[in-house]
């Protein structure tokens, strides 16, 4: 007879994951709960029972009592058995912090490419790779002291700095002048969230503020980078957008709104400059650990999983730096209006 180790609801995530029929049953169910099976990673040193709490009793005993019956039945099923035939066989997914960056070697040579939110999260992430791969960068950012750190962290990087806020617009004329003539691309990253603020509860200091950083800023940066790029007959445009600009069970009001708003900027801008040699993309990604401070609950409101770090912040940032880069690269040189979802299926719940 086969040696068939049973798993309990005692039993590690870690011990469900390394056994074939716990990992199988792990992914191809409780996973549907949180697109993000590599979550189930951060609490491997965890029992299966420990996701009653850390989901706030949206997973019962009852429902991981038929994960270890599903799982233990496929561990004594016998050739032919289809009870468990809609369930196979799964190599466990790669751990978050396996993920290497796939730098391009001077794919950005030559280019001036101008981010905004650059000293931290995506932002940052997204100017250290154009930098690493040629690329000269205008990093631009409210945070003096960001600035510096980012400024000393890559002294062997062609990274200006340039502490503004693109919401205005004399810093916005300010950083026009510092690009000299050239702007090949731009990566508009900086935004602020709302906390969940409720319609009838948003005053107006925080629409207003909100508005400000994530609607007027991109539209006063575009608007005054767009005629540099209109002389050379080239350009590419980057937003960051979110998940709250799809749907409305992210965030709050004022966020919600204002990530709408970006994706239609990002589509119109497609539309009109489109013959003109600029292309206008728009990043979707999912919660990334950043500046940008927000109460977004557990993935998606919905999961059974907890919303701690499951990668390290650099890790994550810059594996949406990686769609973004391609974006603003030659690389997608005839791709233009794309809302593209950078989020490990996270949106698809």
């Amino acid at each position: 007879m086969p040696n068939r180790q049973h798993l309990s609801t005692e039993s590690l995530i870690g011990d469900w994951l390394e056994n074939p029929a716990g990992r199988t049953v792990l992914i191809d169910m409780l996973a549907r709960r949180s697109p993000d099976a590599r979550a189930l990673y951060a609490i491997r040193e965890l029992p299966l029972s420990s996701l009653i709490t850390l989901s706030n009793g949206r997973v019962t005993t009852d429902y991981l009592q038929l994960l270890v019956e599903a799982a233990n039945r496929m561990t004594d099923r016998t050739p032919g058995d289809t009870t468990t035939g809609h369930l196979f066989a799964s190599a466990p997914p790669p751990a978050p912090d396996d993920w290497e960056e796939p730098l391009i070697e001077g794919r950005f040579r030559g280019k001036t490419v101008v981010v905004t939110g650059a000293t931290s999260g995506i932002g940052r992430a997204t100017a250290v790779r154009v930098a690493r791969e040629g690329g000269h960068v205008l990093a631009i950012d409210l945070s003096t002291l960001r600035m510096e750190a980012l400024l000393e962290k890559n002294q062997d990087l062609d990274i200006t700095g340039v502490v503004g806020d693109i919401s205005n617009q004399d810093d916005v004329n300010k950083i026009a002048v510092r690009v000299r003539g050239r702007v090949d691309a731009l990566a508009v990253v900086a935004g602020v969230a709302d906390n969940m603020v409720a319609l009838h509860e948003v005053e107006d200091e925080l629409w207003e503020s909100v508005f400000r950083i994530n609607v007027d800023g991109p539209f006063r940066i575009s608007r005054a980078l767009i005629p540099i790029m209109l002389s050379r007959g080239v350009g590419s445009i980057v937003n960051v957008s979110s998940q709250a600009g799809l749907r409305g069970s992210i965030a709050g009001s004022a966020y919600t709104a204002s990530k709408h708003a970006v994706i239609g900027l990002t589509r119109s801008a497609a539309y009109i400059y489109s013959p003109r040699g600029i292309r206008v993309n728009a990043v979707i990604p999912r919660p990334t650990k950043s500046a940008l401070e927000s109460n977004y609950g557990s993935l998606g409101g919905a999961g059974p999983l907890p919303s701690g770090p499951l990668t390290s912040p650099e890790t994550e940032a810059a594996q949406i730096a990686s769609p973004m880069t391609y974006l603003l690269s030659d690389d997608a040189a005839n791709v233009t209006g794309a809302i593209l979802p950078a989020d490990d299926g996270w949106g698809l719940a």
